[in-house]
Parts: structure tokens; C-alpha cells; sequence
């Protein structure tokens, strides 16, 4: 008898576990970076110098026509004046461009800013509904962050934004 119960005690841990149930899945379903992805160094934005003007204008204006072209994104939330204390909630829209095609979603790309970007992607998309990111409740260690979305409508078109958020 206290072996049937042992195996069945077992199952139940084993399933509540798969299952996301237990209260180390829940924790890890509202966490997009960790403490250690955190300490890293912030990334160093490139500097843009006056000695290759010319090759630098091509260069910003082939990314101002894909970004033109692309995907609208729209960051409603979180607000990128307020510090935040605690669990933050987040939305982002991604719009059919004007003179565009159809937002691509399969593109969308999350990536933290720090000494090397850190694709987040995969730990975003239980938060992607149709053509938006709506995630409520989401745990950041303290700091700044900071992160870039990218993605592509189904033409090719690119967009990119980059947003911060400020823990105390």
C-alpha cells in the first residue's frame, strides 16, 4: 500500500512540474532576464565620428528607408519616464505600415542591450497575442534596462525601436 502511494505521490509532483503548476515554474514564466544577464556592462553605442561623412550618411540613410518601410511599433507601456518599483506590465503594438505589407511576427526579435545583445526573443512569445506583446506582472532584477525590438513585415521591411526601463 505505501508503495502505490509513493508512486502516486511521485505522478503528482511529475505532473504538477510538466504542467507549470509548481510555484519555481510561475516565477521563471514572469522573469525575461536574470540577475547575472543584469550585472553584465551596459552596450556601448557606436560613436559617430566626421571623417567618413559620406559613407556614414549611406550607411544611416539605407536603415532610414528600411525603418520607414517597415512595421510601426508602438510602446505603450511601460512608460519610459517613470521608475518603476516592482512588476511591471508591458504592451507593445506592431502596426501594418501605410506603405507597407502585413506585420511578419515570425521576425520579431527582443534583444537586451547589454556588453552583447541578448536575444530574448523565445522568452517573449507566451506574451505575443495576434500582432502585439501584452505581458502583465513582469519581474526585472533592479537597474536600468535596455532593449531592441526588431521585426519585418512580410515583405522584408524592417523596423527597429529601442526602449529602457528604470527599477529602483
Amino acid at each position: 500500500m505505501k508503495r502505490n502511494l509513493s508512486i502516486v505521490f511521485i505522478a503528482v509532483i511529475l505532473f504538477l512540474n510538466f504542467s507549470g503548476y509548481s510555484s519555481a515554474g510561475e516565477k521563471k514564466k514572469n522573469l525575461w532576464i536574470t540577475k547575472k544577464e543584469a550585472s553584465l556592462p551596459p552596450m556601448k553605442h557606436p560613436k559617430r565620428e566626421n571623417k567618413n561623412s559620406d559613407k556614414l550618411k549611406n550607411q544611416l540613410s539605407s536603415v532610414n528607408k528600411q525603418s520607414i518601410m517597415g512595421p510601426i511599433i508602438k510602446i505603450k507601456k511601460p512608460d519610459p519616464d517613470k521608475l518603476y518599483k516592482d512588476l511591471i506590465d508591458i504592451l507593445i503594438h506592431f502596426e501594418e505600415n501605410p506603405m507597407g505589407e502585413s506585420v511578419d511576427m515570425t521576425t520579431l526579435r527582443v534583444i537586451y542591450l547589454k556588453m552583447f545583445g541578448i536575444d530574448i526573443t523565445d522568452r517573449i512569445l507566451p506574451y505575443i497575442i495576434e500582432t502585439r506583446i501584452d505581458a502583465n506582472g513582469i519581474k526585472f532584477p533592479e537597474g536600468e534596462h535596455e532593449f531592441e525590438i526588431r521585426i519585418k513585415d512580410t515583405e522584408g521591411m524592417a523596423s527597429a525601436q529601442i526602449f529602457k526601463i528604470n527599477l529602483n
